[in-house]
């Protein structure tokens, strides 16, 4: 699979592609009391094992994936996956922001 992507490039004049990410693994068991819970999304609270599924998808076409170890390491390989003249539909990550420029 991955050698049929390799290269993939999404997008074009007049065409649109959304990027999101969700992060997978390293589940840290929650208390069930409300004091002892914690934040996962900060990095003091994690451990280490989550990883980040990116997908481009271009709208009524093809998707790229990539595995990343978080989402800040993203922009460069969704540079190298949207043709230029595509609108980039994207959250409010603020890693992507650097990405939505064409």
């Amino acid at each position: 699979m991955a050698e049929e992507l390799k290269g993939r490039v999404i997008g074009g004049q007049g065409k649109a592609a959304e990027v999101d990410g969700r992060y997978f693994g390293g589940h840290v068991k929650p208390t069930s009391q409300k004091e002892y819970r914690r934040e996962r999304r900060y990095a003091r609270n994690q451990n280490g094992k989550w990883k980040v599924v990116v997908v481009i998808n271009e709208r009524c076409g093809n998707s790229v994936p990539a595995v990343f170890g978080s989402e800040g390491q993203a922009p460069a390989f969704i540079r190298a996956r949207i043709a230029k003249g595509t609108v980039v539909h994207a959250d409010e990550v603020a890693s992507w922001d650097e990405s939505q420029t064409f």
